[in-house]
C-alpha cells in the first residue's frame, strides 16, 4: 500500500474514531464492514485510538486554542483534550496527522499466523512477557513488530499478560476488541460467538465510551454483529481450565460443550436429534484419554453412545440403533 492510500486509510480511521458516540445502527453495520473489508482497516483505527489516548496525555500548551476560542467554563475535562475535542474534526485529525506521521518511518507490521490442529496446543511466549496457551483447533495472529497486538480468529486461548498501561495490549476478534488493564482472560472464538471470562484483573470489551469492563469471575458472550451482550458469573479459578483438562458450563448448549472437547482432543462427536441444544452445567474433569472421557460425560449427561469408527456417537436413550 502506498503512501497516498496509507493517509487515505488513516483519515478513514479518523472520521470513523470521531464519528463513534452518535452513530446509528446503519453507521455502524457500515463501520463493522469497513473494518472487515480489509486488515489494514482494523490495524489503521487500532493505530489511531491509541495515539488519542497518547494525544490526551499530551500538556496542555500543545494544545492551547487559537485566539478568539474560549472553552467551557464547566468543561473538566484534561486541557489537552479539551482543545482536541472542542475544535473539532479539523483540529483532531490535523493532531492525529502530526503524531502518525513519523511512523511511516518505522518498520512496517511483520504478521504471522499459528495454528493448532484440534488436539494439539501451543504455547506463545512474547518479547514483552505476555504469555498465550493456545487449545487445539485454533488460529491466532500476531506482529512480529508489535508484541500489544493479537487477533484470535477461532478457537480458544488463555492470556497471561505483562500490563503496561501507556500501551495495553488489544486482542481482535473479528470487529470485537478487548483490551487487559492488567490480565489473565480466556477467550473463545466459535463461529459468530465471543465469550470472554476473566481469572485476574480486568478487560474492557469495546475499548471506548461503551466499553464494558470485566473483572475476576465475569464473563461475556456476544455475537458478530449484534449489539446485545450477555454478561455472567464464573468460578475466577476455572478460567482458562481446559489447560488442566477441566472443562466447566453453565447452562451452555451440549454442542459448545463438545465443540471444547474436539479442541481438546480432535475427536468427533455428532450429536443426534436435538441433543446440540440440551443446556449442560457442570464441571468435568478429563482424563486426556477419549476412550475414557466421552462415555463418562454421556453417562453424565444421561444419553446412549456408540462408536462408528473414529466417530463417537450420542443420542436419547432409545433412540440409538447398535
Amino acid at each position: 500500500m502506498g503512501d497516498t492510500a496509507d493517509r487515505a486509510v488513516i483519515d478513514r480511521a479518523i472520521d470513523w474514531h470521531l464519528r463513534q458516540a452518535e452513530m446509528d445502527e446503519d453507521a455502524w453495520g457500515a463501520f463493522v464492514a469497513w473494518l472487515e473489508a480489509d486488515p489494514a482497516h482494523a490495524a489503521a483505527y487500532d493505530r489511531v485510538a491509541r495515539i488519542d489516548r497518547t494525544v490526551a496525555d499530551l500538556p496542555a500548551a500543545a494544545f492551547s486554542p487559537p485566539q478568539g476560542i474560549a472553552r467551557a467554563a464547566n468543561d473538566d475535562q484534561p486541557a489537552a483534550r479539551r482543545w482536541l475535542w472542542g475544535a473539532g474534526a479539523a483540529t483532531v485529525a490535523a493532531a492525529i496527522a502530526l503524531v502518525v506521521a513519523p511512523m511511516a518511518l518505522a518498520p512496517s507490521a511483520a504478521p504471522y499466523e499459528i495454528n493448532t490442529a484440534p488436539g494439539q496446543r501451543q504455547t506463545v511466549a512474547l518479547a514483552d512477557g505476555t504469555r498465550i496457551d493456545l487449545s487445539g483447533g485454533s488460529r491466532l495472529k500476531l506482529d512480529r513488530n508489535d508484541t500489544r497486538v493479537a487477533a484470535l480468529e477461532s478457537g480458544e486461548a488463555t492470556f497471561t499478560v505483562r500490563h503496561d498501561e501507556r500501551t495495553p495490549f488489544t486482542l481482535r476478534s473479528g470487529s470485537l476488541s478487548v483490551q487487559d488493564l492488567g490480565t489473565v482472560f480466556n477467550v473463545v472464538r466459535s463461529g459468530q460467538r465471543l465469550d470472554v471470562q476473566v481469572a485476574e484483573g480486568s478487560v474492557m470489551f469495546q475499548p471506548g465510551a461503551e466499553g464494558i469492563v470485566l473483572k475476576p469471575g465475569k464473563a461475556l458472550t456476544v455475537r458478530e454483529g449484534s449489539h446485545t451482550v450477555t454478561l455472567s458469573d464464573v468460578s475466577a479459578a476455572d478460567v482458562g481450565g481446559w489447560r488442566a483438562n477441566r472443562l466447566s458450563f453453565s447452562g451452555e448448549p451440549l454442542g459448545t460443550v463438545f465443540e471444547a472437547v474436539h479442541r481438546l482432543y480432535g475427536t468427533q462427536v455428532r450429536l443426534t436429534g436435538d441433543l446440540s441444544t440440551q443446556p449442560f452445567t457442570g464441571m468435568v474433569e478429563m482424563t486426556g484419554i477419549a476412550a475414557r472421557d466421552i462415555p463418562h460425560m454421556a453417562a453424565l449427561i444421561g444419553v446412549e453412545w456408540r462408536r462408528n469408527g473414529d466417530t463417537w456417537i450420542l443420542s436419547r436413550r432409545g433412540t440409538a440403533s447398535r
